[in-house]
């Protein structure tokens, strides 16, 4: 069984794999086609990538890929804790630069799904967590893109004070400043 729960931008939801128990384990789905299509993901998922940030506060983000190769994702935390933004990037939406965030992590089992059009960006509440991310189009690094997670016009609630950034995201330009062009 896979539950979809709303947020407060409606092309982005959060996903619940029913869980199960018996005398030797807890187990669960990660992923499955058919309750995707079920629900009304119509996604193909290519690639998954797992990323393992060794420390707590380490961001990831605001990462995109521009047109013509945007990327759906779809996230799950597979060990520790994270909080997990989804950033609406589309100029013309209505929903332009708004942004939704939900923590995902190992015990609530949750996936977010980001669809096309959107930034994503992770942020980490304890050391060594594993982000696991399904992709639909490949990563093309000249349509690769990142927006600084502090841009005021977008104003994600980020709170921790020591981030740890890489080199891409030290030097991301602001949205304004962007070639995004979803």
């Amino acid at each position: 069984m896979l539950k979809i729960l709303q947020t407060e931008l409606k092309e982005v939801f959060i996903m619940e794999y029913a869980v199960n128990q018996d005398n030797r384990a807890i187990f669960h789905r990660t992923f499955s086609k058919e309750l995707l299509l079920n629900s009304g993901v119509f996604t193909e998922f290519t690639e998954e990538i797992s990323y393992h940030p060794m420390k707590k506060d380490t961001l990831y983000g605001i990462h995109f890929q521009n047109h013509p190769k945007p990327q759906a994702k779809l996230i799950y935390c597979a060990k520790g804790r994270i909080l997990d933004f989804a950033i609406d990037l589309r100029s013309n939406s209505e929903t332009y630069k708004k942004w939704v965030c939900v923590e995902l992590n190992e015990d609530n089992k949750r996936q977010l799904y980001i669809p096309h059009g959107f930034g994503h960006a992770a942020l980490t509440l304890v050391d060594n967590s594993n982000i696991v991310m399904r992709i639909d189009n490949a990563f093309d690094p000249s349509l690769s893109k990142a927006i600084r997670y502090d841009d005021k016009e977008i104003a994600l609630n980020i709170t921790a004070s020591d981030i740890i950034l890489s080199s891409q995201d030290n030097i991301a330009p602001f949205l304004a400043d962007s070639d995004c062009n979803l």
